[in-house]
């Protein structure tokens, strides 16, 4: 941070851990989930996602995911990582990070 006039510390202490941001309609639009219980609408709502951040990104397709780790798992398929492949993964970081890519046996 050397060319701020912000210190580290104030960046870190203002910055909230763990509090989600939200922008103003969240809470109506939990509570419409949660009133739209069948299957039929819940592919309602994952369209409406889906095409939220196809937009946002100008991508041709996004895929949905249950958590990181799907997604990584599914990264790795799309990759099509075989034994032999490099993969560089930081030094700390959660054991699903390396799974989604030892499980599929590249070079260590």
């Amino acid at each position: 941070m050397e060319h701020s006039n912000i210190s580290e510390q104030q960046v870190l202490t203002s910055i909230p851990f763990n509090k989600p941001f939200t922008s103003g309609k969240e809470q109506e639009y939990i509570a419409q989930a949660l009133r739209m219980i069948t299957y039929r609408a819940m592919v309602h709502l994952r369209k409406k996602c889906r095409e939220l951040i196809e937009s946002i990104f100008y991508g041709k397709s996004a895929l949905l995911t249950t958590s990181c780790t799907h997604a990584l798992e599914m990264t790795a398929l799309l990759l099509n990582v075989r034994p032999g492949d490099e993969v560089i993964i930081p030094s700390f970081t959660f054991v699903s990070t390396v799974n989604a890519f030892a499980l599929r046996a590249p070079r260590k």
